[in-house]
């Protein structure tokens, strides 16, 4: 069996976004060295992470090498395809579509829609005998994991009835004893299905993806594919069970029924209306309904809830390559539904399956409690020292401030997440370089208003100047153009794009050196002046301090990108094109020379 985990990340792929760690709805997510990864004993499987991912790093295991070394072996493998199929190959020829799989191998396909109504029909049986209460369907692996893990006190409440997939491969391997049973489907959770029963009725499970992928390998086309009478679902078609990936599918089975060949559900007519029936999917609606479920369990009345994690229901799988809406997946799966007469003998034998399990092998998350103190040490570590520094902004994918603290304490996140704090980290390594800087430096944006600007710049332009400094630290804001006599070299560049390096300006009894260079072009230019008249100045001096110092910083800087990314782009440009105009510079110098 192969040891990956069904969903993990490709780190060198993982690009510092925290998309997944905001999709995730238990925060399943570690962040360690800036890359992401899955927390097994914390994660549901719901596959969300995977579906935002933008750069593709969380990946679902591939299990196709395992399936084919099976084949190759000669096992009768047969296909348990998951009742999604219905949408997933909606404009394929189903009997063209059982073809591809026997070409590729398999000894057979089956309807997972069969484990489907039986489950139905259990479910319903083990529900009729229970007392007042709320309880919940346990076809949805992820739903149930949801429960287990986090809501513990109500796993009492859960259906203790096999999945669809399981019961239908017990079935198989009830009819087929030497068969080995691959279940094909849109859904990450199912893959945990074969640890937590050791592979006791399924050996394969392969998403969509991962069977297109592998028709693709092999040259299998559905297109192409000539079946004969012999390419049908065996050992019977499945009905209603094919309603199961849709809201209130498993519902309508309950409710209505099988099929006249099938074993009616057990329930008398009284017993029926007693029962109030919900479906809810969705991991965000089913946590809303535990929080609220003691006031539920407070009405004198029975009530069973359908639940399910993929909004929309199995058809909307973080593995399913159909792109169509939920709607017309919806439609699709309905046009398809039939109540053809079946072998009686097969539906017997599906009758007597016994579906009755436990889920006890999934183990609680133990709830950790944080105290305020905790809280506000971790806070401390990203610079929020009160409430009015709690921004809850959400940027680190946690929803507010204290969340992410406890992300910190628990080792789940790192201090680098919080933007807030990093921009501030940024600001204020900005403002240090630009005061080593030996000459005065401007930045100035299209508009010719100053983006920042360091001390020596103000001291330049006299008392006046120095004061708006004082007050304004940076001068951010405040227009050039009525402190640069000079300021029209800024517009040039800005313009033209062409920088301007070295140009000597005298401007009543002062002299300058000045170079006004693009750091982004048309919208943001840097100005480097220096008064040549200064005593302790010389213009070659001036030029070497500038290029040592800016050598010196050019690490600090490169750490600040690292951590910003594109927040500390500017910064890095800046003194990246400083440095270039000066080697220009020199270049140019010694070469006249």
């Amino acid at each position: 069996m192969n040891s990956l985990q069904p969903i993990y990340t490709e780190k060198n792929n993982c690009q510092d976004c925290y998309k997944c760690v905001k999709a995730c709805p238990v925060k399943a997510i570690k962040i360690e060295d800036a890359a992401a990864s899955i927390i097994p004993e914390l994660c549901i499987y719901c596959g969300k992470c995977k579906e935002v991912c933008p750069q593709g790093a969380k990946k679902i295991r591939d299990d196709v090498p395992l399936v084919r070394k099976g084949l190759k072996r000669g096992e009768k493998i047969i296909v348990a395809l998951a009742p999604s199929y219905l949408s997933e190959y909606s404009k394929e020829d189903v009997s063209k579509v059982i073809a591809a799989y026997k070409e590729a191998g398999f000894w057979g396909v089956s309807e997972v829609a069969l484990g489907a109504e039986k489950v139905a029909a259990d479910t319903k049986t083990w529900l009729d005998k229970q007392g007042s209460g709320v309880y919940f369907s346990s076809c949805c692996p992820s739903a149930v994991m949801l429960i287990k893990k986090y809501y513990p006190q109500y796993s009492s409440a859960i259906a203790p009835v096999l999945t669809p997939m399981l019961a239908s491969a017990k079935y198989l391997k009830e009819i087929y004893p030497d068969c080995k049973v691959l279940f094909v489907g849109p859904c990450v959770a199912k893959k945990t299905e074969l640890t937590g029963t050791n592979g006791q009725w399924v050996d394969y499970v392969l998403t969509f993806p991962d069977m297109k992928a592998m028709f693709d390998d092999m040259g299998i086309f559905f297109e192409f594919q000539k079946p004969t009478q012999d390419d049908v679902f065996i050992p019977v078609k499945g009905n209603r069970g094919n309603l199961y990936p849709i809201d209130g599918g498993m519902l309508t089975n309950m409710i209505e029924g099988m099929g006249d060949d099938t074993k009616r559900i057990s329930a008398n007519s009284q017993a029926q209306s007693n029962v109030k029936y919900m479906t809810f999917s969705g991991v965000d609606n089913l946590k809303d309904i535990l929080k609220d479920l003691p006031s539920l369990q407070e009405a004198e009345s029975k009530t069973f809830i359908e639940i399910m994690t993929c909004p929309g229901g199995c058809i909307k799988g973080p593995c399913s390559t159909a792109i169509n809406s939920s709607a017309t997946k919806r439609l699709k799966v309905l046009e398809n539904i039939t109540s053809a007469k079946r072998d009686l003998k097969m539906i017997n034998a599906l009758n007597n399956i016994d579906t009755l399990t436990s889920y006890d092998y999934i183990p609680n998350v133990q709830k950790k409690e944080y105290s305020q103190r905790d809280i506000y040490e971790a806070m401390r570590r990203v610079n929020k020292q009160s409430e009015k520094d709690e921004l809850n902004c959400s940027g680190c994918g946690y929803d507010n401030c204290r969340e992410f603290a406890k992300a910190l304490i628990d080792g789940k996140a790192e201090n680098d997440m919080c933007i807030s704090f990093m921009r501030r980290v940024a600001q204020d390594k900005t403002n240090i370089l630009l005061r080593k800087m030996p000459s005065s430096v401007v930045i100035v944006n299209d508009d010719l208003k100053i983006v920042d600007s360091n001390k020596k710049f103000a001291d330049l332009f006299g008392e006046d100047i120095k004061m708006i400094w004082e007050a304004n630290p940076g001068l951010h804001n405040a227009d050039i153009t009525k402190i640069v006599p000079f300021y029209k070299f800024f517009s040039s560049v800005l313009e033209t794009g062409e920088d301007v390096l070295q140009q000597d300006i005298r401007d009543g009894d002062n002299y300058y050196s000045l170079s006004v260079f693009s750091v982004q072009t048309h919208s943001l230019v840097c100005g480097i002046i220096q008064n040549l008249h200064a005593p302790e100045v010389r213009k070659d001096l001036v030029l070497n301090r500038t290029k040592e110092v800016i050598t010196q910083n050019m690490k600090v800087v490169q750490q600040i990108a690292f951590l910003l990314g594109e927040n500390a782009s500017y910064t890095e440009s800046m003194l990246n094109s400083i440095l270039e105009s000066h080697n220009n510079a020199n270049d140019k110098k010694d070469n006249a020379q």
